[in-house]
Formats: C-alpha cells, structure tokens, sequence
C-alpha cells in the first residue's frame, strides 16, 4: 500500500514536472507580450484540461482565443498557439521516426500525416519571403485583372501572419525545439512507470502507437488510465491557479482604483 502511495506521489512530480516543461515552452512564445506569470498560468491550466477532456485537440480552438485576449492581440494568440503545436509536433516527428524503423507496423495513416504536415509546413515556410516578394511585385507590374487588388490583400494578410510567427520564434527556435523533446520524452518516461506499476505491459511500439493514438478516439487500456489520470491532477492544478489569478486581477483593480481616487 505504502508503496503504490508513494508510486502515486511519484507520477503526480513527473507529471508537474512534464507540463511545467510545456508552459515554459509557450510562455517563451509569448515571453515579449508581457504577460503576468500568474494568469498565464491559469491560462496554460484551463486550456490543457479543456484539451484532455474534449476529443481531436479541438480545445485548440478555445486556447487561440484564451490566449488573444490574454495578449491583447489576436495575431499574437492565434500564432503562438500553432508555432507551440507545430514544436510539438515536429518533436513528435523525430521520436517516431526510430520507432517507426524499429517497428514498421506502427505506421499509420496519423504519422504520414504528421510527417507530411512537418515537411510541408517547414517547406512553406523556407519558401515564403522570396515567394511574396515575387506575386507582389508581379501583381503590382500586372494590375489588368480585376482581382489583382484582393490578391494583394490576401498576400497581405499571409505575409502579417508569417511575420507574427516569425517574431514569435526569432532567436528561439532550438530551445523550444529542445522543450518540446524533452516533454515527450519525459512523458514517455512517465508511460512506462505507470505502466509497471500497473502491470500493463508496454514497449516502444505500444508507445508509438500511443502518439499515433493521440488524434483519435480509440485508446488502449493504459492510455485511458493515464487521460482520466492526467485530467484529475490538471483540475486540481487549475483551481488554485484560477484562484491566484482572480486575487491577482482584484488587487490590479483595487490599485486602479485607488490610483484614479488619489
């Protein structure tokens, strides 16, 4: 009993531990907006439990608004939520691509899609600058058509979004390349722990089919043990940083309030 206590205590260290490397990584994203800590991290709190709970990373959606008005700018929400999801995702790429030599069965229809996605948007955005400049300048020399001035618009709007990603990244990218590694490999870690102390078993193949898993619904017995698990301590993590943050925001005020009374 003592035992499987302190294996319990154990797994919720290792699982603090694994998103604290992840809410540094975003909070490196956004470290330039100036975001209190405090409400970033009830931010980082709310929106993950929301991510376990609802199926298909659909909480991304409600992570790119919660972020928008945490920054006070919707480029810079929407943006530092796809550049976090495409770290982790290209720190995904380069685990599965041992497992998948190791153990060719595991390839999915999911992993071709993420390896795809990786090159692609990298490809993408190598590319860009000399492509912009290029429909730019042909568009303006061209301006016969009469969609030429919409064409301009939306190279407009593609070239604000690589520039807010671009800013979001500047100077940053092999860290949080390297935080996003180590989340999964720490979270690996975690897998089999607890996999070991449920008598589960479990290898590497189990562990590339549980990333491949991830976008879907069908999960094995130990990755179901490990969502319930893994919703159970983010709630308890979520209220006291709500709490804090909601104290934080009433002090604010009360400074407001009695900066405008003096």
């Amino acid at each position: 009993m003592i035992k499987l206590v302190l294996a319990g205590i154990l797994c919720v260290v290792w699982f603090f531990l694994i998103h604290t490397v992840k809410m540094f990584r975003m909070y490196l994203v956004l470290v330039e907006n100036k975001i209190t800590f405090i409400r970033f991290v009830a931010a980082y709190c709310r929106t993950t439990l929301l991510n376990l709970i609802v199926p298909f990373k659909l909480g991304e959606i409600y992570r790119m608004i919660v972020y928008s008005r945490l920054t006070g700018n919707p480029g810079v929400g929407i943006a530092g939520v796809v550049v976090d999801r495409f770290f982790d995702t290209l720190a995904l790429v380069f685990i599965l691509l041992p497992l998948h030599a190791l153990y060719p069965s595991g390839i999915s229809a999911v992993s071709v899609f993420l390896f795809v996605f990786v090159a692609v948007v990298i490809f993408v955005f190598a590319m860009f600058p000399a492509a912009y400049k290029y429909l730019n300048k042909y568009i303006i020399i061209n301006r016969e058509s009469r969609n030429s001035m919409t064409v301009l618009r939306w190279l407009e709007v593609l070239n604000n979004g690589y520039e807010y990603v671009r800013k979001l990244v500047s100077g940053r990218y092999a860290l949080i390349a390297l935080m996003s590694f180590g989340a999964w490999v720490l979270e690996g870690g975690l897998l089999f722990f607890i996999a070991g102390v449920l008598g589960i078993p479990f290898d590497a193949g189990d562990f590339s089919d549980y990333i491949t898993s991830i976008l879907s619904t069908a999960h094995s017995e130990l990755q179901g043990k490990y969502t319930w698990f893994s919703i159970i301590v983010m709630a308890i993590f979520t209220v006291p940083a709500l709490a804090a943050a909601l104290a934080d925001r009433n002090r604010y005020r009360s400074k407001q309030v009695r900066s405008r009374e003096g």
